[in-house]
């Protein structure tokens, strides 16, 4: 009976395992969109799955985060995105490279100090291994 509930067990385990529910982006430009769906969701997992191994972030003051420390700072609620919404995307690929700029209007809390306002971005993703990453994301303040 024991060995009976133990393969049940199992079996019903095992779909839940093998399911991977990250998204995988099909292109450079859908790369960065899911990076920015991810940081509106504050979904760190996702993050993880969508940032190469040398990932940074240009922040407004030209400091450098590399991806981890954003990966934990959203998962520890240091970084709260109230609200984003990218408008006048231009994308241009370059092979396994495509960078895309634009503007994301933006409602945040980063370690409670608010913004709200536009920013202009790029984001430079590369396809590597089959997979689509972002490697780096430069946002500056629209004055």
């Amino acid at each position: 009976m024991k060995q009976l509930l133990t393969i049940l067990l199992t079996l019903a385990i095992l779909p839940a395992i093998g399911q991977n529910n990250a998204p995988q982006p099909i292109d450079g430009t859908d790369c960065s969109n899911l990076f920015f769906k991810a940081m509106l969701e504050e979904d760190a997992v996702t993050i993880t799955g969508l940032v190469s191994a040398d990932f940074t972030v240009i922040n407004f003051n030209g400091q450098t985060i590399d991806g981890r420390s954003l990966q934990q700072a959203i998962a520890q609620g240091y970084i709260i995105v109230d609200s984003g919404i990218l408008t006048g995307a231009r994308t241009r690929t370059y092979g396994d490279v495509t960078m895309v700029q634009g503007l994301w209007n933006v409602s945040a809390r980063i370690q409670n100090n608010s913004f709200n306002g536009d920013v202009a971005y790029t984001t430079v993703c590369v396809r590597s291994g089959g997979k689509w990453r972002v490697t780096t994301i430069q946002l500056t303040p629209v004055q």
